[in-house]
Order: structure tokens, then C-alpha cells, then sequence
């Protein structure tokens, strides 16, 4: 299925399996060797999950780091182990003197730049061990805070003790601690009942596929209409264009010399990723300045102005 080779599918997870689950169904349909998810969901957490195939599996790093937006809800009275409908209660709260406006009020207190204590039922590792297996096991260890960033906190609806929100965050964030956190901010504690990512940078719930609709899709011959090619995906990349001589060299992983470079950005500097493309208009590979746009016009044709990250062919 050569449509597949460099794609990307926008799918919807729903609850109950696991993202690799999910990955593991994607292979099995199309009968590709290899696939990867963006951005894992939680096994009760359901939307927006984008897969990619083969080739376009060496453009995950660079996905993932976009960013998120999820609709949450949450129960408030109650705090639990996990943070969410799975766990434990190990708080309890009134929720009764709790109003609307005041949940409004501290939705928006989590906004910004900000410190996030990652969850003990979380796959980050502490000396090669997922997390939560040392939960599972009755152990707690200190996490160290990781910096987030929420871009918005929308209120949407309180119904009983039950409060529904939008957020907007960057990769790594928590809903659950978030869902978390608020409670313990109102006093009566909470933890999250529902989660729904509905967008992962450009992929958006909207048009993300169902895995019966994928299946589909497969066998009516519908879904080259249906996948975002790799070059889609890397939109937001800022472009660089190689001369045609100098494709090759950089297919096979060159770094890129002044005398290489057709087209500069205007701004560029070390730590940002940037796409070149191949004469043909396919992007052949992900690179990094060594040098800022200040720099280059000092350099020699032989000087090094990118280094690459990743080839692409």
C-alpha cells in the first residue's frame, strides 16, 4: 500500500485501550511494519491521537513537542491516587459552598508559565522504572517539578459537582493534575472523570478518523483521500531550499555548508529546527543552525551553517 509509505492518519482513540493498542490496530488494518503515536493518551482518555507510518515515523520528535488541547471534566468532593476515576479516594471534601464563580476564578489561576509535579501513576521513569509501576507497588518518591506552559483555561459548564473546562497547553502537561490541583484549590478536592484531546498542533478532532472508519477506508480504496503526507505535517517548520547538487549529500545525512543553500529564512540561530527541500519539492531532511542569521554572511562557502537532525529519504 504504497500510499502509506510517508503518512500521517489523524485518529480518534476512544476510551478504554491503550495509545500502543491503538498503534498495534493501526499495523494490523494496513498491514504496515511500522507505526507510532503522537503525544500518548491515557487509557481513559479518548480523541485525537495522530499515527504515523513507516518513514513518517522519523518525524515523531518533532511532532510531539506540539502543542494540546483538551476538553476536561472534572468531579469535585474527591481526591484519588491517580488523579482520576481509576484511582483510590484518599481525600474527601464538601463541594456544597463551591460555586460556579468561584470555580471560574481558579480555572483561570492556571494559566501561564508554571511548575507541574508529574503524577506517581505516570510513565516518566525514575532509574529506568515507569512510575507507575512503583505507585502500583505502594511506593511514592519525590518528582521533581517540570516547567508547562497553559496558554488558556476555558470555564464551560458546572453541572452538580461536576465541572466541565477547555485548556490549551504545551507538551507534558497533565489535565489530570490540572483537574487535581483545582480541586485542592477550591478546598474540597477533585479528580478528573473525562478527558478528550481534541487537537495535537494541526490535527484536529474534527476530521480525525475512527478506527472502523480506517478499516474502511482501507478496503474502499478511499484512504489516500484520508492521510496528511509527511510534508503537510512538517508545515509549521520554517523551509530551507538546497541546491539540486547538493541533494544527495544531505540524503545521506551532509551538513549543510554556505555553498549548499539556495534559500535562508531571514531569522535563524541554534536550537530550532528548520526543513529542507530537495528541487522536486519533497523535504529531504530536519536541520539546526550552528550559527545565527547575524553569522552566515562572515562564513566561507565551506563554513557549516546547519547541522542535520534527521533524514528524511
Amino acid at each position: 500500500m504504497i500510499c502509506t509509505l510517508n503518512s500521517i492518519i489523524n485518529l480518534t482513540k476512544p476510551p478504554g485501550p491503550t495509545s500502543f493498542d491503538v498503534v498495534c490496530s493501526v499495523k494490523k488494518i494496513l498491514q504496515v511494519k511500522k507505526a507510532g503515536h503522537i503525544g500518548t493518551l491515557d487509557p481513559l482518555a479518548e480523541g485525537v491521537l495522530p499515527i504515523c507510518l513507516n518513514r513518517s515515523t522519523r518525524i515523531i520528535q518533532f511532532l510531539s513537542p506540539l502543542g494540546k488541547t483538551y476538553r476536561a471534566t472534572l468531579k469535585l468532593g474527591t481526591a484519588t491516587d491517580t488523579q482520576d476515576v481509576t484511582g483510590q479516594v484518599i481525600e474527601t471534601g464538601d463541594p456544597a459552598p463551591v460555586t460556579e464563580e468561584a470555580v471560574r476564578q481558579v480555572i483561570q489561576l492556571f494559566t501561564g508559565e508554571q511548575e507541574q509535579v508529574p503524577p506517581m501513576y505516570s510513565a516518566k521513569k525514575k532509574n529506568g522504572i515507569p512510575l507507575y509501576k512503583l505507585a502500583r507497588n505502594g511506593i511514592t518518591i519525590d518528582r521533581k517539578p517540570v516547567k508547562i506552559n497553559v496558554y488558556a483555561a476555558t470555564f464551560i459548564e458546572k453541572e452538580g459537582n461536576r465541572v466541565s473546562f477547555e485548556v490549551r497547553c504545551s507538551a507534558g502537561t497533565y489535565v489530570r493534575t490540572l483537574c487535581h490541583d483545582i480541586g485542592a484549590k477550591l478546598g474540597c478536592g477533585a479528580h478528573m472523570v473525562r478527558l478528550i484531546r481534541t487537537r495535537v498542533g494541526a490535527f484536529g478532532l474534527e476530521q480525525a478518523l475512527t478506527l472502523e472508519a480506517l478499516e474502511i477506508a482501507s478496503k474502499d480504496g478511499s484512504l489516500s483521500d484520508k492521510l496528511c503526507p509527511l510534508e503537510e505535517a512538517l508545515d509549521f517548520l520554517p523551509a530551507i531550499r538546497v541546491k539540486e547538487d547538493y541533494v544527495k549529500p544531505v540524503t545521506h545525512g551532509a551538513a549543510l555548508s554556505k555553498s549548499f543553500l539556495e534559500t535562508l529564512p531571514k531569522q535563524f540561530e541554534p536550537g530550532h529546527y528548520f526543513r529542507v527541500f530537495g528541487g522536486s519539492g519533497e523535504v529531504v531532511a530536519i536541520v539546526e543552525p550552528v550559527v545565527d542569521q547575524d553569522t552566515v554572511t562572515d562564513l566561507g562557502p565551506d563554513d557549516i551553517v546547519f547541522k542535520p537532525k534527521r533524514v528524511l529519504c
